[in-house]
Parts: structure tokens; C-alpha cells; sequence
């Protein structure tokens, strides 16, 4: 029964509410997510994530005029779900409508913790052993300390893949331990979560494929536009390949592997 609740928590309705973000587009055709527009120091542009993580890039790299055109109106960009489909929109008015809190209010299942925004920090090599645990005494990676993935080359493979695999809401972070990789995605519905996790598989066995002395597992967090957790995962290379294999389904590996 708490395993269903869980389950319906994670579905949101086809109302769901908007997913601000503010459009950052390269020079190089790519786009990254913003909770807000950048500032300019010197030559870099400062950026703030939807979950208030700090970064920077080159400002050289950042498409000036198509980014303008894209933000022009004071609200920025807007994601709707809409018949199970994330449709990009800029928007002058936003009505908010149900949310993952109201969906489990609704069911009888407590909410979950929202995952406040955390400011990136040095994220230490080896086991942490002093950060936040969940109830069941895994590392909570809703709260852990965000910090960019050590390993740049890493990191732009694993986004060009999972963009390639069409998953583009997501930030990869320093895993809890030196050779993980942290990966934060957006999921708003069943369906989201199932595709996020496949394409993680997928992902974590391609990263082996070329760098297996350096990357040996991928924490995997589903999050809801919202901040609501819907669910934590460690990928190894076993457990991926009988994802991505279809050795099992999708929800049946998100029931037997989640954490809490």
C-alpha cells in the first residue's frame, strides 16, 4: 500500500502546473535551463538553476539575440504538460493548479520532503558520512551538497547523450563518491520517471563503455518541477543492464530499486 501511494504521488495530472525556467542558448545550438537570467562578471556569465545551484560559463558562448527573443516578456519560458507531453511556451499569465502535494493530500499519503535549493559546495571523495541521511539510512540526494562533476569531459558526454536519448531537464553533479556521478532529473508524471530511468541506464553503460576506470555508478534523483522527490536510485552497471536490456520493466526496477 505504501509503495502504490508512493506511486500515485508520483503521477501528476495533465493540469499540472507550469515549470518556469529561463532559456540560456549557446552558440553551439544548445540550451541550458535557468531559474532566473544570468549576470555578467567580467567575461562569464553567472547562472542560477531552477534548484539554486551556481554556475558559470564563458559569456562569449551564450546566443545573446536568440536568448533575448526567447525571455523577452517579464515571465521567461514555461513547460505545460499536455496529453503526456512537455511543451516549451513563453507565457504572460500563469494559473497555479494542482501540485505532487495536493496529489498525495488527495490520496491520504504524506508529502514528501520538498528538496530545498542547495548552493553548491566541494563534494568530498570517498563515502560521506556526514551528510544528510533518508530514514532508511541511505544518503539523502535531495539535500546533498550540489558541486559540478569533476570529470568535464564526463560531463559533456553524459549530456550530449541524454539529449541525444531526448532527455534534456536534468544537471549532473559530483556523486557521493569519487568515481559516482550524481544526476538530478525531472520527472512530472509515471511515464517521465519510467523514460528518465531507462535513459540513465543507458547512459551509465555508454560512460562505461568509454571510461570505465573513472565512472563505476550513477545516482539517479527523480524530482518534480516542483522540488518534490519522486524517487532515488543507485545504477550499477548490473542493475543498468537489466534495465536497459529489459531483462526487467521499468516500473518493476523503479518498485524493487528505489530508495527511502
Amino acid at each position: 500500500m505504501r509503495m502504490r501511494l508512493f506511486l500515485v504521488a508520483v503521477l501528476i495530472a495533465v493540469t499540472a502546473a507550469p515549470i518556469f525556467a529561463y532559456s540560456i542558448y549557446l552558440k553551439d545550438g544548445s540550451r541550458l535551463i535557468a531559474g532566473e537570467k544570468f549576470r555578467i562578471e567580467e567575461d562569464r556569465a553567472i547562472i542560477v538553476l531552477q534548484n539554486g545551484t551556481q554556475t558559470f560559463i564563458d559569456l562569449a558562448e551564450i546566443d545573446i539575440p536568440r536568448t533575448h527573443e526567447a525571455n523577452k516578456n517579464r515571465y521567461g519560458t514555461a513547460f505545460v504538460i499536455e496529453d503526456g507531453k512537455l511543451i516549451e511556451a513563453p507565457v504572460t499569465q500563469v494559473e497555479q493548479k494542482q501540485t505532487l502535494t495536493d496529489v498525495s493530500r488527495n490520496t491520504g499519503a504524506s508529502p514528501r520532503t520538498r528538496a530545498p535549493a542547495t548552493r553548491a559546495s566541494a563534494a568530498q571523495a570517498g563515502p560521506a558520512a556526514d551528510v544528510q541521511r533518508t530514514a532508511s539510512g541511505v544518503v539523502d540526494l535531495s539535500v546533498f551538497p550540489r558541486a559540478p562533476y569533476r570529470n568535464l569531459e564526463i560531463s559533456a558526454e553524459t549530456s550530449r547523450f541524454l539529449r541525444a536519448l531526448g532527455i534534456d531537464q536534468f544537471q549532473i553533479y559530483q556523486g557521493t563518491q569519487a568515481q559516482r556521478a550524481f544526476l538530478e532529473m525531472t520527472a512530472n508524471s509515471e511515464s517521465s520517471a519510467f523514460r528518465g530511468l531507462e535513459a540513465a541506464a543507458d547512459t551509465l553503460l555508454h560512460l562505461r563503455n568509454q571510461y570505465a576506470d573513472q565512472i563505476e555508478v550513477l545516482e539517479v534523483l527523480l524530482i518534480s518541477s516542483n522540488r518534490e522527490r519522486a524517487g532515488q536510485f543507485v545504477l550499477t552497471a548490473e542493475t543498468a543492464t537489466d534495465l536497459a536490456e529489459r531483462s526487467l520493466d521499468a516500473s518493476t526496477f523503479f518498485i524493487e530499486n528505489v530508495q527511502f
